[in-house]
């Protein structure tokens, strides 16, 4: 007994995987590199119909809609146990309406659009949510240019220039959210990737 209370709380503790399949059971690991056609290299649309512009830069990507605001970009899945554990610290960290930060996360365990919006409504979402429908070359470039694994929660923070500052792989508490975005949104930037 003592074995398998061992076993089960090392898989909860773990992190989760992007890969996983749907109920469903479909895969999500199906990746296009079909280029897309516009002046972004990436264009993301949230859950209410926002449009997010991506380009890359040498030393991160730029967001154009948040110019001069620090990023925190995280993939997440909609039944990973870690993950789950962020959004309210997300929330919270949201909820003190910093003007230079944006909270972007995307979906990755294939929960599409109409799902990850009931999900918003379950969980008191309030930062911008994407699902990975139609979102798989971004994802396949996230995966080539930071070497991401396919674990979740994975956070990439970009700092005010739009240069990424932070790769983190699993939870983080709201202390250390804090201590991210505080770093992040610093003119100099001394911070090391992780």
């Amino acid at each position: 007994m003592k074995k398998i209370t061992s076993l089960l709380l090392i898989l909860l503790l773990s992190g989760c995987f992007a890969n996983e399949k749907k109920e469903d059971n479909t895969s999500t690991e199906k990746i296009t590199t079909a280029p897309q056609k516009s002046s972004s290299l990436f264009t993301l649309e949230t859950i209410h119909g926002e449009k997010i512009h991506i380009n890359e830069t040498k030393g991160g990507l730029d967001f154009q809609e948040f110019k001069n605001k620090a990023v925190l970009f995280v993939f997440f899945g909609y039944r990973c146990p870690p993950c789950l554990r962020e959004v309210p610290e997300l929330i919270a960290l949201n909820n003190e309406k910093h003007k230079d930060l944006e909270i972007i996360a995307l979906e990755v365990q294939g929960l599409n659009p109409e799902g990850l919006q009931d999900f918003a409504k379950r969980t008191g979402v309030n930062y911008k949510l994407i699902s990975s429908d139609n979102n798989n070359d971004f994802i396949n470039y996230i995966v080539q240019r930071a070497n991401w694994k396919g674990n979740i929660p994975f956070l990439l923070g970009f700092d005010k220039q739009g240069v990424v500052q932070v790769v983190h792989t699993g939870g983080i508490a709201k202390e250390q959210f804090d201590k991210i975005y505080t770093a992040l949104s610093q003119e100099d930037q001394n911070l090391t990737q992780k």
